[in-house]
């Protein structure tokens, strides 16, 4: 009996289009386009360090692109002639040329530009955003690996770790082994020299940092590593690639092991040790450190980052941090080094006397009898209070900011607690107290270095603190004493 060529088209064309639906579910259900799929461990060849958000990083044609890097981990030369990559779970996109050989512990890079044309291009790009499934095949479209690829940080590389996971990094090497000496031989490949200065530390949202002119200023940090003393001059910094925004000033050497600083003021005519530029708290910004010729030998893009906290690079790489160490090494020994030179080494302040119910006794500027607060420096050294606080309420113990105020080594400062507010000569909190209140010291980084809790005492008294520490009522105040 013979079909009807009307049905017989009408047939042949629901058939296509059923198998047009069913194919990518059964290439969905089997994992990718081959029909079978090799566990991880398997085979030599895997995906080790991908980019999808590059603006910084060109290849040997001078194309800024997305890439994928395919190692080979085994002792041996790997013949990829044929084998593919995609992005697409339908089809293979990309096929390596014939002859492609990945020498043993090598890599192999395919650029992901839709742009461009060439053996070791491949047809498509990858979203910055993540979510991609992307496939390494061998020629019988069989997967050998596979990747969901993560949101991309401008300029930043993911690689792959022993456990088969990706870590985000600062430091790309494409077609070179993911560590220090594969980040050196890259560098040197693309005309970056391989120094030993470096970027070790960025703020970008500073309050309570302060440049030496006394202002709020963000930062950038450059270590020498070397065992001997470097002349930095003319090196510069950047946050635009191509363009170099700052120049060491003649004469800027770093010792051996130290480091300099530069102030990102964004005014450019102050020079010296001050940058012309900013730095922005919300990320995707990169710094570069290029040496005399304005080619890069380092550079950093940062993530978010929150008020006074840094960008440090420490043994176990770039990580954001709320104890920055400006000049001084990322690890315990620099913190507390900075925290010495800024006055805060030898927490020797503290609350030493207190009068809560001033009826006849010292009077402020106003001739007002206000309560008020005495500190005591039990140190060795001048320390300057900028920016410490003071506080009445455990719940918000940064509620009132000191002003510039030194105490010399035994000495004592007397602070109203007024309500007043004045910054000015005479010192008056924004706040007065009560029995039953908790009055407390806190450093400029919010640490609590003292606090008392107020009993109920008689009107003129003071609850002072005697030699051993221990809280008692005076019934003779002793302001400045």
């Amino acid at each position: 009996m013979t079909v009807p060529r009307k049905k017989y088209i009408m047939v042949l064309l629901i058939s296509l289009a059923v198998l047009a639906v069913l194919l990518p579910v059964t290439i969905l259900l089997s994992g990718g386009v081959g029909s079978d799929t090799v566990a991880a461990g398997e085979h030599p060849l895997r995906i080790s360090e991908y980019m999808s958000n590059n603006a910084a990083y060109p290849n040997a044609d001078g194309v800024v692109c997305d890439w994928v890097e395919i190692e080979n981990t085994s002792d041996r030369d790997f013949n990829v002639s044929g084998y593919r990559l995609t992005d697409d779970l339908t089809r293979a996109k990309f096929a390596f040329p014939v002859g492609t050989v990945i020498p043993a512990g090598g890599q192999v890079v395919v650029w992901c530009s839709p742009e461009n044309t060439g053996a070791m291009y491949a047809p498509f790009s990858l979203k910055k955003q993540g979510g991609e499934t992307v496939l390494l095949m061998n020629s019988a479209n069989t997967v050998l690996d596979r990747i969901e690829t993560l949101h991309g940080r401008r300029n930043c590389t993911f690689v792959r770790l022993a456990d088969g996971s990706f870590t985000v990094s600062a430091d790309p090497t494409p077609g070179y082994p993911n560590t220090e000496e594969g980040r050196a031989a890259y560098a040197a490949a693309r005309g970056g020299a391989t120094s030993p200065l470096r970027l070790s530390e960025i703020m970008a949202a500073a309050s309570f940092y302060t440049a030496p002119n006394g202002e709020s200023c963000d930062w950038v940090e450059v270590e020498n590593t070397a065992d001997q003393p470097l002349d930095i001059s003319g090196m510069h910094l950047s946050d635009k690639e191509g363009k170099l925004r700052y120049t060491f000033p003649q004469g800027t050497r770093v010792a051996p092991g130290g480091f300099a600083v530069v102030w990102c003021s964004g005014d450019e005519s102050m020079g010296g040790e001050y940058a012309g530029f900013r730095l922005g708290k919300t990320g995707e910004e990169t710094v570069i450190l290029s040496d005399a010729e304005g080619n890069a030998v380092d550079r950093v893009t940062l993530p978010y980052l929150g008020d006074d906290t840094s960008y440090a690079l420490s043994s176990g790489g770039w990580t954001v941090t709320l104890r920055a160490t400006p000049g001084f090494s990322n690890d315990q020994d620099g913190y507390d080094q900075w925290l010495a030179s800024v006055g805060l080494g030898n927490l020797s302040v503290r609350l030493n006397e207190i009068v809560i119910k001033n009826d006849s006794g010292l009077t402020d500027a106003d001739g007002d009898h206000s309560d008020w607060i005495e500190l005591y420096n039990a140190g060795s050294t001048t320390v300057n209070l900028l920016g410490w606080y003071l506080s009445d309420n455990p719940e918000k113990p940064l509620r009132w900011q000191m002003p510039a105020a030194e105490i010399a080594p035994g000495g004592f400062l007397v602070v109203f607690a007024s309500g007043k507010d004045v910054r000015g000569r005479e010192i008056h909190t924004g706040f007065s107290l009560s029995a039953g209140e908790t009055v407390i010291l806190s450093t400029p980084l919010g640490n609590a270095v003292d606090s008392v809790e107020l009993p109920l005492i008689a009107a003129d008294h003071s609850w002072a603190r005697d030699e051993s520490g221990a809280w008692s009522e005076r019934t003779v105040p002793t302001p400045g004493r």
